[in-house]
Parts: C-alpha cells; structure tokens; sequence
C-alpha cells in the first residue's frame, strides 16, 4: 500500500503564519482603510477636471481652485437650505400644539379604554426604571456627541488626504509602483488607473442622481400638497448614497407626514416614491451609472450586505466602489488569463 507523504517546509508555514497576521492587521485598521479608499474615491472623481486644468496652469492653482469652487457651491446651496429648513422648523413649532393636543387626546382615550376593561397599571416600576433611563439618556447623548466630533474630524482628515492625492498624483502613483517587481508595473498601473476611472465615474453619477431624485422628489410632494416637501426631497436625494436601502428609508418620513392629514395621501405618497424610483432604475441609472459599475444588482446586493455586516455603515456608502474594484481585480488577474488560456486551446484543437 502507498503511503502519500506531506511535507510542509518552514518557508510555507511563515507564509501561513505572515497572512494571518495580514488579516488581523487588516481588520483591526479597516477603518483607516475605508478612510484611505473614500479618499482615493473622491479624488477619482476630481482627477479628470484637475489634469484638464493642470495643462493650461500650475497643478497646485488648478487643484486650489477646484476646491474654492466646491466650498462656494456648498456655501451658496446651504444659504437656501438654511432659510427653507428655518421656515419648515417654524412652522412646525407654531403646530406642535396642536399635535401635542392631539397625543393628549390619545393618552386620555387610552386610558378611558384601560378604565373600561378594569385593569389598572402598575405604575412602580416604571418610576423605579427612571434612574436607569436617565442614565441611558445621558450615555447616548455622551455617545452622540463623540460620534458628532468624530464625524467632523474624519471630514477634515478625508478633505486633507483627498488635497495630497490631486496635489502629488504622479509622486504617489509611483511610489505606489515601486511596490511591485518591474515586470507587474505595467499591469498595475493599468488597473489602478482602470479602477480609479470606474468609481470615480460612478461618484460623479451618484451625485448627478441624488440630485435629480432630490428635485424630483420635492416637486412631486409639493404638487400633493405634501407639508415639508422640500425637506423630504433633500432627505430622498441624500438617502440615494445608500444603495438599496436608502430609497425605502427615505420614503418612511414622508409616508408618516402624510399619514397624519390623510391616509388616502399617504398612500399616494407611496405611489409618488415607488414611480420616481422606477424612473431612476429603469432610465436614470442604466444611462448614468451603467457605463461606470456594469455590476449585476445581485453583485450590488451581496457587497451592501457583506459590507454592512463587516464596515458599518461607512462601508455600505462605499460597496458599489468596492465591488468594482474588487470586479477589476478579478477580472484582470483572473478572468482574462483563463478566457485567453480557453481561446488558445481553441485555436490549437482548429
């Protein structure tokens, strides 16, 4: 009987033992990851107008004057955010009396219903969970307020990196090479400069369709009637970052607001999101997103949950990036050579 020996050498245990610690490290900084990638994103998109620039001025000016131009369309948009939000809180102010008077009607009618059935609540304990409630409350105000700052840094720290990456494009992409042996070079600064073309194709799209499903979604809830139509709408627009998910959430506020006037209303409110979001998917998103991803929704679907489920809601935002990069990888280093290895056994058997 022939017996199989393995043998395992020291060099192939070290390489067993340095990729699990490859993947530890990993996951104990995918934070800084997502931050690194979200930047490499960003500036993904911003690459094509800053190199169109740089050839007829300084890189530094073209890139200066990128982002003079970006917080100026962020400043001029908020002035009329700010007055039509101010508006809509005012008025919500000036009605909250009446929806308080309307919770008061409900308190009393439930209690007239528990009256009438006899049974009597026990108050006691939900006085003796006040300590712990209040504890809660003020912990998750504590948290609300660390995750507030924390947002406000990851912002600054990401419009920083995003700087350094349209400023030294050439320098870091060449550090970058230097990486890999001189044969892989050419490989991959194709797919770098391939991966970077596709997710910074799909934020210049994602942003072109947050924009139309936010005016769309107001000038439909306004033509109904519909009370804060242009909150909503901005809520529907910036919800759109969040694949799959963010048009269902987003539809929730309005549905509730409407729900309040009439039922009837909230049903057209839900006939309103369900026919904008057939627009977007059926002709907004083939014509501007389709050339960019050319991902399959069932791909889409697997890296919101694979990424919810391991990066947070961080990662969600980014899974459509990520899908097509992790599709161009797979299909540079993989795909090809098997198709070209079939195509060539082919031509030998003809």
């Amino acid at each position: 009987m022939n017996s199989v020996k393995i043998i395992i050498s020291p060099k192939s245990i070290m390489a067993l033992i340095a990729f699990v610690l490859l993947v530890i490290f990993l996951y104990h900084t995918k934070d800084v990851i997502l931050l690194l990638f979200a930047s490499f994103v960003i500036a993904s998109a911003l690459y094509p107008t800053v190199d169109w620039m740089s050839r007829r001025m300084r890189r530094g000016l073209a890139v200066g004057i990128v982002y003079f131009v970006g917080i100026l369309i962020l400043s001029v948009l908020s002035v009329p955010f700010f007055a039509i939000l101010i508006g809509q809180i005012r008025e919500f102010i000036q009605d909250f009396p009446k929806y308080w008077a309307h919770v008061q009607f409900l308190i009393t009618k439930g209690e007239i219903l528990i009256e009438s059935t006899g049974y009597i609540p026990d108050y006691s304990r939900a006085f003796s969970d006040l300590p712990s409630i209040s504890k809660d409350i003020v912990s998750q105000s504590i948290n609300l307020t660390v995750n507030i700052v924390a947002g406000i840094v990851m912002a600054f720290t990401l419009a920083i990196l995003v700087l350094f990456l349209l400023l030294d494009k050439e320098e870091i992409k060449q550090g970058v090479l230097m990486l890999f042996p001189v044969q892989c070079r050419e490989k991959t600064e194709f797919i770098i400069a391939t991966i970077s073309k596709k997710v910074g194709g799909y934020v210049r799209g994602e942003l072109l369709l947050m924009f139309a499903v936010g005016v769309l979604t107001s000038i439909a809830l306004a033509v109904a009637g519909i009370k804060f139509a242009f909150l909503l709408g901005l809520i529907a627009g910036l919800l759109e970052i969040v694949p799959i998910v963010g048009p269902i959430l987003s539809a929730v506020p309005a549905v509730i607001v409407a729900l309040a006037d009439n039922p009837w209303l909230a049903l057209y409110v839900v006939i309103i999101y369900f026919v904008i979001q057939r627009f977007e998917n059926v002709l907004l998103t083939p014509l501007i997103l389709g050339k960019f991803l050319e991902l399959h929704p069932i791909i889409i679907i697997t890296a919101v949950l694979t990424a919810g489920s391991i990066l947070g809601v961080f990662g969600v935002i980014l899974s459509p990036a990520i899908a097509a990069s992790i599709y161009v990888l797979i299909q540079e280093l993989y795909l090809k050579k098997i198709n070209a290895a079939e195509e060539s056994d082919q031509l030998h058997e003809a």
